[in-house]
C-alpha cells in the first residue's frame, strides 16, 4: 500500500496547485563536479555528460557561468525564534555579501523570516538597497517557535514561477517547531519545482556560541531517518505498514529526523553548519563558490509517466569524479 500513500500525498498536491502536473516541460538539473581534492571540474562540454532519467539516457544541454546560464533566483528564509537572537546579529551583517557572492547582477534575492509566524521582509529583489533594509528588519519573534517548513514550502511557491535557477537557503536550525507543512508535502513541491535548498545551520543552545570550542563541538545526530525518503537510492519498501507517511512525519515532530540534511540531499544541496561570525561568512563564500561553477543541465522529458523519476548524472570517462544534483522530480497525470 506504500505507493498507495505516495499517490495520495501527490495527487493533494496537485489539487493545491493546478500547474504540478504540467508536462513536457524543460527540466533543469543543476550539477556540481568536484575532483578528489573537493575542487571544482570545468572546462566539461555536452558530450561529456549523461544524464539518465528513469534509466533511459536523455539528450541535454549544458550550460556554464560563461556561456550565458540562467539567472539565480534565491529566496533566503532566516530562523527568527526568540533563542536564535545572538544568530541574527550575525545574519544582519552578511546582506551586502548576498548579490555579489550568490545572486550575481542578473539575479535576485528575497528574504522571509519565520518564527511563530512566517515574516515575508522583500521579494525577490534586484536592489541591493532593498535587501540591505529588509535584513536590518530582522528581529527575533517568539522564544523557541520557528515555523521553517512552513516558510520553505512559501518559497517553493514563489520561487517555482521565476524562469530561473531556483535556490532556496535555509538559515536556522536543523529542526522544525511548529510548522503545519509536513516534510513530505515539502519535498514533493520542492522536487517538483526544480528548488534546490542548501542549509546553514547552528545550534540555539550552545552556551558559548561564539567561541571556538563552540565551532569545533561535534554536532548531535538523532536516530537514523526511516528510509521513506522519496529518491533515495537505498529505499526499502515497508510492506503491510499502511500509515508510512503519517509514521514519517511524526517522527519528524519528535525531532528524529535532521530536517534540513533531508532536504538538501533529496534536492541537490548541501548542508553547511557554522557556529561564529567568520564561519556564516565563509559559508555564503563556498555557496556563491559553487552557485557559480556548476553545471545546468537541461531537458525535456521524453516520457509522460506519472510518479516519481529517478535521475543519474555521469561524466563519461572519468569514474574518479563526486557528482552531486537533484536526484529526480515528481509527474502526475496532467489535470483535462
Amino acid at each position: 500500500m506504500k505507493w498507495l500513500f505516495t499517490l495520495l500525498a501527490t495527487l493533494n498536491l496537485a489539487a493545491q496547485d493546478p500547474s504540478f502536473g504540467v508536462q513536457s516541460r524543460f527540466v533543469l538539473v543543476p550539477v556540481m563536479v568536484t575532483d578528489a581534492q573537493g575542487k571544482p571540474v570545468d572546462g566539461l562540454e555536452e558530450a561529456d555528460f549523461a544524464l539518465l532519467d528513469k534509466g533511459k539516457r536523455q539528450k541535454v544541454t549544458v550550460d556554464t557561468i560563461g556561456t550565458g546560464v540562467a539567472p539565480i533566483a534565491l529566496i533566503v528564509a532566516v530562523q527568527a525564534a526568540g533563542i536564535s537572537g545572538p544568530v541574527l546579529d550575525k545574519v544582519r551583517k552578511v546582506s551586502s555579501m548576498v548579490q555579489p557572492l550568490l545572486t550575481g547582477a542578473r539575479g535576485c534575492a528575497g528574504l522571509v523570516a519565520f518564527s511563530e509566524r512566517v515574516n515575508w521582509l522583500t521579494e525577490c529583489t534586484q536592489d541591493p538597497n532593498a535587501l540591505d533594509r529588509a535584513f536590518a528588519a530582522l528581529q527575533p519573534g517568539a522564544a523557541k517557535s520557528a515555523h521553517m517548513l512552513d516558510a520553505a514550502q512559501q518559497a517553493v511557491e514563489r520561487l517555482k514561477v521565476r524562469k530561473a535557477r531556483r535556490v532556496l537557503l535555509l538559515i536556522s536550525e536543523s529542526r522544525d517547531r511548529g510548522s503545519e507543512t509536513d516534510l513530505q508535502t515539502l519535498l514533493l513541491a520542492a522536487q517538483n519545482a526544480g528548488v534546490t535548498i542548501y542549509a546553514m545551520t547552528y545550534s540555539a543552545f550552545q552556551t558559548a556560541f561564539t567561541q571556538k570550542s563552540a565551532a569545533n563541538a561535534p554536532r548531535k545526530r538523532g536516530p537514523a531517518t526511516p528510509n521513506v525518503i522519496p529518491g533515495d537510492p537505498n529505499f526499502v519498501p515497508l510492506e503491510g505498514r499502511m500509515d508510512i507517511l503519517g509514521g514519517f512525519a511524526e517522527l519528524a515532530r519528535l525531532g528524529q529526523v535532521n530536517m534540513t540534511e533531508v532536504l538538501t540531499k533529496q534536492t541537490g544541496g548541501v548542508t553547511l553548519p557554522f557556529a561564529r561570525q567568520k564561519g556564516l561568512e565563509n559559508a555564503i563564500e563556498k555557496l556563491g563558490g559553487e552557485l557559480h561553477t556548476q553545471y545546468v543541465l537541461g531537458f525535456t522529458p521524453d516520457t509522460d509517466d506519472p510518479g516519481y523519476h529517478p535521475l543519474e548524472v555521469r561524466v563519461n570517462g572519468r569514474p574518479g569524479l563526486q557528482i552531486r544534483a537533484r536526484p529526480g522530480y515528481w509527474t502526475v497525470p496532467a489535470t483535462p
